[in-house]
């Protein structure tokens, strides 16, 4: 939402005309009141100053400002004073990138996205050489982690799901490998290459360097039980009509693990064990039915605490990497809610 500047006596809203609408788009009525139609004020404004304006509209200044005061700012005051203004000592390259931030306005969301990018170093450093800086442009940059925000990496990837199966798979690298791992993987990925050359390293890097056994399965206390036997697999396939007998071997294999949560309504828990460690692979009421998301993140509270991930597979991870790598799409995309980012479901890798 925009920020609500205006502290005064309720008054007619200045309309905005349909040329404004479509260059301030959720701003437009903000901006009618600051400067009334026919807007030529405002129009006369560069892009930049404009996106300054709609970053104070969106409540994102450094220090407070009034409406009176943003006016004086955008359409008088020297870059360097906009700049300080907006982002205090993070403002370094501000005037300039949003110089290259297009002629339309753009959601309130994206201008939290450009500047916490602005206030890291790399990121920063990435943004100011783009030659366009649009949302599209900057989003799988604030996907991928602080440290692989480099030019060499942000350069290959070619969309923002790609780097968010990028950043899944830098966590799983370093995951299954001593914390010191981050800056040795994080140079190796950004050793330059076009997006084929990244993303087989990441493939690569999905293997850990040491190989292992399976962990021990996580103890869970009560409201949790763990299923211990084939019996008391197949009492709980018949109560909850699921398929999870159909995954004995597994169990029995130790690379599956089956609770039960007895609460108010009672849930089905599978993990499974890869490379990277225990995983949360499904977790259903009676009969299939999906958990409400308030009670799904109870569960992962619980599990992050017992030292279990989320998210899809090493193997279904690799896939997705393999798809970035070639051009090809056999993968279905992750979407962007909690329960999608679970990737539940996932119970044969």
């Amino acid at each position: 939402m925009v920020a609500q500047l205006f502290h005064r006596a309720p008054r007619p809203a200045r309309q905005a005309t349909p040329l404004l609408a479509f260059i301030a788009g959720g701003f437009a009525d903000a901006v009618a009141q600051l400067w009334p139609a026919p807007h030529a004020e405002y129009f006369a404004l560069p892009a930049a100053r404009r996106h300054a304006a709609a970053i104070a509209l969106a409540g994102r200044t450094h220090r407070p400002i009034g409406p009176n005061e943003l006016r004086r700012l955008v359409e008088y005051q020297r870059d360097a004073v906009v700049a300080e203004v907006l982002a205090g000592d993070q403002g370094q390259g501000l005037m300039r990138a949003l110089a290259k931030a297009g002629e339309t306005l753009w959601e309130p969301h994206d201008y939290v996205v450009f500047l916490r990018l602005l206030a890291e170093p790399m990121a920063n450093e990435v943004l100011r050489h783009l030659d366009m800086v649009r949302p599209a442009a900057f989003a799988p940059i604030a996907e991928l982690p602080p440290v692989l925000r480099c030019a060499a990496i942000v350069r290959a990837v070619p969309t923002r799901a790609a780097a968010a199966d990028l950043a899944r798979a830098f966590a799983l690298a370093v995951r299954m490998r001593q914390p010191d791992a981050t800056g040795r993987l994080a140079r190796r990925w950004g050793a330059g290459g076009d997006a084929r050359a990244l993303f087989q390293r990441a493939q690569e890097d999905l293997t850990p360097d040491a190989f292992r056994t399976s962990d021990q399965a996580p103890t869970l206390s009560s409201p949790y039980a763990r299923v211990m036997n084939r019996k008391q697999l197949e009492a709980l396939a018949l109560e909850f009509q699921n398929c999870l007998a159909d995954h004995a071997v597994r169990i029995a294999d130790g690379r599956m693990a089956v609770y039960v949560w007895r609460i108010e309504t009672p849930a089905a828990i599978a993990l499974n064990w890869d490379v990277a460690g225990w995983r949360l692979a499904e977790a259903k009421a009676p009969q299939n039915v999906d958990l409400e998301e308030r009670q799904l993140r109870d569960l992962v509270r619980t599990l992050e605490a017992a030292g279990v991930r989320t998210g899809p597979s090493v193997q279904t991870l690799a896939s997705r990497l393999d798809d970035w790598a070639n051009g090809t799409n056999y993968c279905h995309p992750i979407g962007d809610t909690f329960i999608e980012q679970l990737a539940l479901g996932d119970l044969w890798s």
